[in-house]
């Protein structure tokens, strides 16, 4: 079984799903409401423990009821977790539009800088390392003991941030957003600042890489939060998996793709369906 190590941001999602959006009244109707794990890393690792892959969450939460509800969900999942103590745990109102687009509202509390463990305690069997920049000094210290060992780290970059700007160059893959290279001035641009292996998800786009682009599955998208944390995640298991970063780009596709469908991230059979329906409409 291939090992995963997320590593990064979790919280506690309250999803609100909202009958039209933007707001017209001081009060708009919620078609449906439900709690869900939340946070780039702990979303990232539920989605690989439900493709079949081994994956040990490293991140920070508070000391707290809430705290130990998120990490009692991410245990139900089959996540491994090391959690970091502090005092809050952070937590997200999430509205969720008519036509599945997301608007997040974060609560962030202070929460510890340093991790209560070192990589070397983390990293024995793992094939594949995913981190945001979310929890820098952790962040670094765990990629530079990971590529020492030769473990590929796949880079979450989705701000124009300094801190994130600081791990790009010491990752071996940056999988970006499609937010960010707007805000950068386009993918091209986005890619000549990075220096090694890139690619931008673009939602119904597809994902852009070096070397050319690959087609976005055709779905109906219902909620789409999450949809690049499982993207993610899926990427890093396949190349844990051994496989190549253009096969793992399609594989990610596929997960990301039935995961906006209901908002969860998809089991391995479901992704192996869809990937044998459309292997000749999609190329890679």
């Amino acid at each position: 079984m291939a090992r995963v190590i997320t590593l990064g941001w979790a919280c506690l999602d309250q999803r609100f799903y909202v009958a039209e959006f933007p707001p017209t009244h001081s009060r708009t109707p919620v078609r449906a409401f439900r709690q869900a794990i939340g946070g780039p890393a702990a979303v990232a690792a539920q989605a690989v423990a439900r493709l079949g892959g081994e994956v040990l969450l490293l991140s920070r939460r508070g000391s707290d009821e809430v705290g130990e509800g998120l990490e009692a969900a991410l245990r139900a999942e089959g996540v491994r977790t090391r959690f970091t103590l502090g005092s809050e745990t952070p937590v997200s109102a999430v509205l969720v539009a008519p036509d599945g687009e997301r608007y997040i509202f974060p609560y962030r509390p202070e929460l510890p800088a340093e991790p209560d463990w070192v990589p070397e305690e983390v990293l024995e069997g793992v094939g594949a390392v995913l981190i945001d920049h979310r929890w820098i000094q952790a962040g670094l210290a765990l990629t530079k003991a990971a590529r020492t060992r030769g473990i590929p780290v796949v880079l979450d970059l989705d701000h124009d941030r300094p801190e994130a700007w600081e791990l790009v160059p010491r990752v071996s893959h940056v999988v970006a957003s499609e937010e960010l290279a707007r805000q950068v001035g386009g993918v091209e641009a986005l890619f000549g600042r990075i220096p090694g292996w890139a690619a931008v998800t673009l939602g119904a786009g597809g994902v852009r890489h070096r070397a050319g682009q690959i087609p976005a599955f055709k779905v109906e998208v219902k909620d789409s939060t999450g949809a690049g944390d499982v993207y993610h995640g899926a990427f890093a298991l396949a190349l844990a998996e051994g496989r190549g970063e253009l096969e793992a780009l399609r594989f990610a596709a596929a997960v990301s793709a039935l995961h906006v469908q209901s908002g969860e991230p998809p089991s391995r059979p479901e992704v192996e369906a869809l990937l044998r329906g459309e292997h000749e409409d999609n190329p890679c």
